[in-house]
């Protein structure tokens, strides 16, 4: 089949594209300093790597992560970037698996997905990131093309062998790899329960929508070949899943009372986080940093559930009546928050604002299922909304979960903006305006994305950096002195003495060489270490200041900070903040002091 040029075009846009992917990912891939959570990691890794040493803490997360960078350790060095690679290309190996979508996409919605998943402000830094949530979006991608795919296979058979005995080997294939994509998502984060979850719901709500459960019984008395090779490709499926799941966590095949004991450890542990509020924010956490930073996908992503869910009037009354619905929902937060005594006979005080609130986007989420036609849309619907419902709730508010609601929303906007501009009428007033929004939020896009990885990447105004990195210029100075005064004496085997405790997790990964650190160090003993590491704070006299005045001139004195952060407040959100992340205040920091000894002052 030829090609015309417009196609032409949008294929090289597209592979320009993944190599852009490829590039803004690996480039200066090691240059920012560990963040905690990847300092945390790394060190479990390099003792994986180095000792053969690993047990399943759900607090770090599943074993996946951890056995496939140990074997890029073994391969390349336990490095910063080493740690960062595999997160790197899968993250932009995501825009490889959008080609299998292509028929549900279109060519131009292809492209735009390409565009959204390459430049993303989000999913860009968290592929520079040595955490799971970019392997697991990778595998939730993954799991959707097998899926998609299988279901293309069958529809394929059902039409094409009309009662013979031919049966397409590729759907094997990709139950297989499906299972696999699946298992390594539980394998590396426990929120992929949350996505089984869903998928187990989404498959109910179909099997009810397509009519299935009409002729179950009847097959279940009479089974024939149409029925039982479906459950035997089911049973297939979670067999796969299963011995996945049991090699990473047990090393065994299939070890079901060692499968039972991690699911077990890591459901009760993530409730109690839940429970605790051990990280939690209000209902509405994620809304700010997708307006800052995924503009045109969630305007875009929001105006493709319209276009594809109301296409008749009767959705449009639904929508009028959740409209209805939230207009109440304010009114009773004003009555409650007016008169507090009326105000406890309203569910506003004992049920979650998250709920309350977003309740209706799981409705609307679930009624997509019925209704909209395209089954592809339908699920993205009813994941993006769902995905959203689930981590209002859930308490742990932390800024890389918005990966989740975030992937299908942009393949909505990609589609939808697929269908819309091959037709776009640039001269109508629609058209233009259009035009105009998706390149003013488009280039705010990119530039909130080239600001956040190549310019704020340790920047703590940037919502997407978390408190627990360190700032760059303060952090590698401390790296480069210890490196410097270690290597005057005994190089690695350099005695250094670490009273901090908090500076424990940072350090075990920057210290993994070192074989004399000394941990928990009490500021009563003898300190005669060349490198010596101490608390600072805002007291009168600090531990930094007690340490300064024992150790007298014999050792200098470099002040440094673990993390940095700000309590945001309404009145930061001024245009010099939304264009270049200014604020009108230096940031609060964990501040910590290093003394070390010159070889010229022994």
């Amino acid at each position: 089949m030829t090609m015309n040029k417009r196609q032409i075009a949008l294929y090289l846009v597209f592979i320009l594209i993944m190599l852009l992917a490829f590039f803004l990912r690996l480039y200066h891939l090691d240059e920012r300093v560990f963040h905690h959570d990847e300092a945390a990691v790394g060190y479990y890794t390099y003792k994986l790597f180095n000792d053969g040493v690993y047990s399943y803490d759900p607090s770090f997360h599943g074993p996946f992560m951890y056995h496939v960078t140990s074997e890029m350790y073994r391969r390349i060095g336990d490095t910063i970037y080493a740690s960062r690679l595999l997160p790197a290309i899968l993250g932009a190996s995501m825009i490889f698996l959008l080609i299998p979508l292509r028929r549900y996409l279109g060519n131009t919605g292809t492209v735009m997905a390409a565009f959204f998943l390459a430049l993303s402000p989000s999913f860009l830094y968290y592929s520079r990131f040595y955490r799971e949530d970019i392997f697991i979006s990778f595998f939730t991608l993954l799991a959707l093309v097998c899926a998609v795919k299988y279901a293309e296979a069958y529809a394929q058979d059902i039409r094409s062998v009309c009662g013979s005995n031919l049966y397409s080997i590729e759907r094997i294939f990709y139950l297989a790899i499906g299972g696999i994509a699946i298992s390594s998502m539980a394998a590396l984060k426990e929120n992929a329960y949350i996505i089984l979850a869903l998928i187990a719901l989404f498959l109910f709500l179909f099997f009810i929508r397509e009519g299935w459960y009409r002729s179950l019984i009847e097959r279940l008395k009479r089974p024939d070949k149409e029925f039982l090779i479906p459950v035997a490709e089911v049973l297939f499926l979670v067999i796969v899943i299963l011995i996945v799941f049991s090699l990473f966590y047990t090393g065994k095949l299939l070890d079901i009372s060692g499968m039972k004991v991690a699911v077990e450890k890591a459901v009760t542990h993530w409730y109690e986080m839940h429970r605790i509020q051990r990280m939690g924010g209000p209902y509405y956490y994620y809304l700010p940093i997708f307006a800052l930073y995924e503009l045109p996908v969630l305007v875009f992503g929001m105006l493709g559930m319209f276009y594809y869910g109301c296409k008749d009037r009767k959705k449009e009354k639904l929508l009028a009546v959740l409209l209805i619905y939230w207009v109440f929902v304010d009114i009773m937060y004003l009555i409650a928050q007016s008169y507090p005594l009326a105000g406890k006979f309203l569910p506003t005080t004992y049920v979650q604002s998250s709920i309350l609130i977003f309740l209706p986007i799981l409705v609307l989420g679930i009624i997509g299922v019925f209704y909209i036609q395209n089954r592809f849309i339908a699920f993205m619907v009813f994941w993006a909304l769902s995905n959203i419902f689930i981590y209002s709730y859930v308490q742990e508010k932390v800024p890389w979960l918005v990966l989740n609601p975030l992937l299908p929303l942009t393949l909505i906007a990609a589609a939808y903006l697929g269908e819309l501009l091959p037709g776009l009428n640039i001269r109508s007033r629609a058209g233009a305006a259009a035009v105009i929004f998706l390149v003013i939020s488009s280039s705010f896009f990119v530039h909130s994305s080239l600001l956040l990885n190549y310019e704020n990447y340790t920047n703590p105004a940037e919502p997407l950096i978390q408190a627990s990195q360190p700032p760059q210029e303060k952090f590698s100075e401390f790296l480069n002195k210890t490196f410097e005064i270690s290597s005057q004496y005994r190089n690695q085997s350099t005695d250094i003495q670490v009273i901090d405790v908090n500076m424990e997790t940072q350090l075990l990964w920057y210290a993994r060489h070192y074989s004399n650190v000394h941990w928990r160090v009490h500021l009563d003993a003898e300190f005669n270490a060349p490198l010596i590491v101490v608390h600072d704070s805002d007291e009168d006299e600090t531990e930094a200041d007690i340490m300064q005045r024992d150790l007298g001139s014999r050792y200098v004195r470099l002040d440094s900070a673990k993390m940095s952060w700000y309590w945001f407040r309404l009145s930061d959100i001024t245009p010099d903040y939304i264009l270049w992340r200014k604020m009108n205040r230096p940031p609060d920091e964990y501040r910590f002091v290093l003394f070390y000894k010159p070889k010229s002052q022994e």
